[in-house]
């Protein structure tokens, strides 16, 4: 079905210009497969995008492997001939709970007075020497900042004369069994299809909505889900927060179904046609108007259920409010531990598919506030530049799918800059050597 996977070294080959790139998205209420070419600057071009309902998942962990197996089999079926490229490797993101992260610093000594890519490396790979939860491993080693001699902070320490270097980083890490389970679905597929990097869904979303202004002058981006809840939090460009919750708007709809006596599926039908984030926020007519819904009875016959559409809207609001109130207190518990004053000067910005709740921001502006009274910013954020493969909406719930492209283009590109910059320091040593066996035999 899909074709052999390639070498290590082919995977970094995809990084150059125009390379194309595959990721999967698992969600709790969608999986969506999305391929397409990342530019220098950014822009995404997609290729090919196709979504299915997810089976086998709950509040982002892997309840039945099989039937997830069987809904990722509709997802990638007849992907090569449509895409016209071999589906052998992508990029998974990860969510929810599973997530954990912390800050951390390591040093290294700079062994000729010149930092070198090794004496970087040597520094960031002792900050990495943490003791996690055991289960878990580590995702993501993202620096902060560094210095040399304990001077001021900077961004790249290459070239710089010092004598000891030091990073600030911000370590992502996830359970494994998780990760495992993920690969196990996957490989149920296809053996062929090998698994670049999971991506943590938050820095995901934050790529495919976010600026490098909005990043700079800090934001809060919240990827809110069917069944998680991912936050990243920026300030001076450096993420600084971040983790999952197992919540989402699943439990939206489980409410809504108990209130009225509703299934499931009918109750997330009703709260995507006609849902809004608050009945204040309804007009004087919707206040007034209610939904008539037809429901099978115990007796075989059809009841008529009523719904208020301003009863409506203050279930649903209860419930983004519980969750906003619990990222916001995270938020404040993080920022608090680290001893930092946090500046979001852009605010919050929301994906993920809640986040197209009728409304949902002018809640939002109220419910994230720390002191639970001052307004904040608030907004949905769309993917940014990106040319879409048909001519459907690019809303809020495709940000993870158009950031894993992204990440993964800045990921390859990494790789290949550090093994060409490997290569360089190697020949210069070299040079050196020869330079200085030549000195002493003269």
């Amino acid at each position: 079905m899909f074709a052999k996977n390639k070498s290590k070294t082919a995977a970094i080959e995809r990084g150059t210009e125009r390379s194309l790139l595959i990721g999967i998205d698992i969600g709790t209420s969608w999986l969506r497969l999305i391929a397409g070419t990342v530019d220098a600057d950014g822009a995404v071009t997609v290729r090919f995008y196709r979504e299915v309902k997810s089976s086998g998942m709950n509040a982002g962990s892997v309840s039945d492997l099989f039937a997830l197996s069987d809904a990722l089999t509709l997802l990638m079926q007849d992907v090569e001939p449509k895409l016209g490229h071999a589906l052998d490797h992508c990029l998974l993101g990860i969510a929810g709970r599973h997530i954990e992260s912390r800050n951390e610093h390591g040093t290294a000594t700079v062994q000729n007075r010149i930092v070198s890519r090794v004496d970087r490396d040597h520094c960031i790979e002792n900050a990495r020497s943490v003791k996690l939860t055991e289960g878990n491993h580590i995702i993501h080693v993202i620096p902060q900042f560094y210095t040399c001699d304990n001077g001021s902070e900077i961004i790249n320490p290459i070239g710089l004369s010092a004598m000891r270097v030091e990073v600030q980083v911000h370590i992502i890490s996830c359970s494994r069994d998780q990760e495992n389970n993920l690969r196990s679905a996957i490989q149920r597929v296809s053996s062929d299809v090998m698994i670049d990097r999971f991506v943590f869904t938050g820095i995901a979303a934050a790529d495919a909505v976010l600026s490098l202004d909005d990043k700079n002058i800090g934001v809060c981006l919240i990827d809110y889900g069917a069944g998680t809840v991912n936050v990243a939090v920026y300030d001076r460009q450096r993420l600084i927060i971040s983790f999952g919750l197992e919540r989402g708007g699943n439990a939206i709809t489980r409410a809504i179904a108990l209130r009225y006596g509703l299934p499931l599926s009918l109750a997330e039908e009703i709260k995507c046609k006609y849902g809004a984030a608050s009945s204040t926020l309804l007009s004087e007519s919707d206040r007034k108007m209610s939904l008539q819904v037809s429901v099978g009875g115990a007796d075989g016959q059809d009841e008529k259920v009523f719904i208020s559409k301003a009863d409506l809207a203050d279930v649903i609001a209860s419930g983004l409010q519980d969750v906003f109130n619990a990222v916001s207190d995270q938020i404040e518990h993080c920022s608090r531990d680290m001893g930092i004053v946090l500046n979001l000067g852009a605010g919050f910005v929301l994906t993920g598919g809640v986040a197209k709740t009728r409304s949902i921001e002018k809640l939002a502006t109220l419910a994230l506030s720390p002191n639970g009274y001052d307004l904040v910013k608030v907004k949905v954020g769309n993917p940014r530049g990106v040319t879409w493969c048909d001519d459907s909406p690019v809303g809020p719930d495709k940000a993870v799918s158009v950031g894993l492209l992204r990440f993964g283009r800045s990921d390859l590109d990494d790789r290949l800059q550090g093994e060409q910059g490997a290569q360089q320091e190697k020949g210069s040593s070299l040079w050196a050597k020869i330079k200085e066996w030549f000195h002493k035999e003269l």
